[in-house]
């Protein structure tokens, strides 16, 4: 088998594994230092730095100024003392997730492995524990995949007040301050830390970054990667993305693995990479069309303040999760859900509360989800209210769903049809798509064999939902078989 060249008419020809798109749904958190001090968001490094962002005042109020008390030191309390591998992929079991993992260092560039190719990471410092690697482990046990995350392409000069990568802007007045004050953020011992322009040089940054990712790939053997947005289709980053990917590819050529790349669509509204290669992903769904032709997943968080954890964040509901599961499932598309844990490494009941309900409807109704593919309907009811525009976007919120929302997915071969409601009716629902021209054999309660009365006429197919004692209140399911 002819080897992946580092060229887009090579990596584009690479197809998305069969059991990614079986899996429709996977976890994956936002974890590291900027937890340690609970407040604001993921972040916090960045803003903390920023004079004009309520983060720095908060810092300063608390910590002192960020010469007294540099980003670094928030090192310290990022224990892991209660991080417990094993416990994490129990829970992810649970909810009915394929795979897992979580961001192997964010921005801030601080590593959640033990890495021999830079020093500031978990394996040295901190937990002085191999985290990834031991959640690792404990998902292959259980046998659920394994996904790399990366956000650190963004990481040269992210720390600096007012930086835009974009257009390559800073607040040169902040920078002034932090010059005078002696912020450790220029300190030259800081430097492969922090990674700004005052204290190294770009070219560094960029070399450390292939070493970290190669180095991951090489020693983890991650199912799939992740990226966050970055300039990967740009002169001096594209040669080394290509590069890259074909080692990826080809490693998993040599494990025996079939691998995927989340392909991210960013703010700027180029894809990372080729629009061909991998699966498409978008975040929260900004941006997302009704239907998309290629593989796609969406991602989200499950706290509305922050990616990471921070005090007194509410956290999206199991019915929320679970209606936007559905409605992915039901458009051919996958979901991704990043969780929040504190930094001893505990995951909030807060969180595990609504994983848990989802798990427990997909323990009797999974087979309305996994290993499904689109039926010629997705979906009826008020898709409208589902869109939000911000800022110029348009996001996916589905905390407004119920048993009006209607939703189908059918089995590979085609003889199933699978209908539900993102709510248990009240009374009767009809299914507008399944009226007399679909040759409907037999429908049954998919959780259970309770007897199911139903009709079908040009309007659709009716089923009388009262007096079913359904295992859940999160959603229904029906299984449709055809003649």
């Amino acid at each position: 088998m002819t080897s992946y060249q580092a060229t887009w008419e090579s990596l584009t020809r690479h197809e998305v594994p069969q059991w990614f798109s079986d899996s429709k749904f996977g976890l994956y958190a936002h974890w590291g230092i900027y937890s340690v001090p609970g407040f604001g968001n993921e972040w916090y490094g960045k803003w903390m730095h920023d004079p004009a962002h309520e983060i720095y005042r908060q810092h300063r109020e608390h910590f002192g100024s960020p010469a007294e008390y540099g980003y670094t030191r928030f090192i310290d309390g990022f224990t892991a003392e209660r991080y417990d591998a094993d416990e994490w992929a129990d829970l992810f079991v649970k909810s009915g997730a394929r795979y897992a993992g979580f961001s192997l260092a964010h921005h801030d560039g601080f590593g959640l492995w033990d890495s021999d190719v830079y020093r500031w990471n978990v394996g040295g410092m901190g937990p002085k524990r191999d985290l990834y690697g031991e959640l690792a482990t404990a998902l292959r046990k259980r046998d659920l995949r394994l996904v790399a995350p990366f956000h650190i392409i963004r990481g040269f000069n992210w720390f600096l007040p007012g930086w835009n990568q974009w257009d390559q802007t800073l607040d040169e007045a902040a920078v002034e301050r932090g010059l005078a004050e002696g912020w450790e953020l220029f300190d030259p011992d800081f430097a492969d830390f922090y990674w700004v322009q005052q204290t190294s040089r770009f070219e560094d940054f960029f070399q450390q970054w292939q070493l970290k990712v190669r180095e991951v790939i090489d020693k983890y053997q991650p199912d799939m990667m992740w990226f966050d947005g970055g300039k990967f289709r740009e002169d001096g980053y594209e040669e080394v993305a290509l590069e890259i990917l074909a080692h990826y590819l080809n490693q998993a050529r040599a494990w025996g693995k079939e691998v995927l790349v989340l392909n991210k669509l960013p703010v700027s509204m180029q894809y990372n990479f080729h629009p061909d290669f991998g699966v498409i992903n978008f975040e929260k769904g900004r941006d997302r069309p009704p239907v998309y032709e290629r593989p796609w997943n969406d991602d989200m968080r499950i706290g509305d303040q922050s990616w990471g954890w921070v005090e007194n964040q509410q956290y999206a509901s199991g019915h929320t999760l679970l209606s936007k599961l559905i409605d992915c499932a039901a458009r051919g598309g996958t979901m991704m859900l990043s969780l929040s844990p504190k930094p001893d490494g505990t995951i909030p009941e807060g969180q595990r509360e609504p994983l848990l309900q989802m798990g427990e409807w997909l323990r009797w109704n999974g087979g309305a989800i996994y290993e499904t593919v689109p039926w010629t309907t997705h979906a009826e009811g008020d898709v409208e209210k589902l869109i939000v525009e911000r800022r110029g976007h348009k996001f996916w919120e589905y905390d407004a769903c119920n048993a009006d929302d209607r939703r189908y997915t059918q089995s590979r071969d085609g003889k199933t049809i699978y209908a539900m409601t993102l709510g248990i009716p009240p009374g009767s629902v009809t299914f507008e798509a399944l009226d007399e021209s679909v040759p409907v054999a037999r429908v049954a309660l998919l959780e259970s064999e309770q007897a199911v009365q139903w009709t079908q006429s040009a309007e659709g197919l009716t089923i009388d939902a009262r007096g079913i004692d359904f295992k859940t209140d999160l959603a229904a399911a029906w299984r449709v078989e055809l003649r």
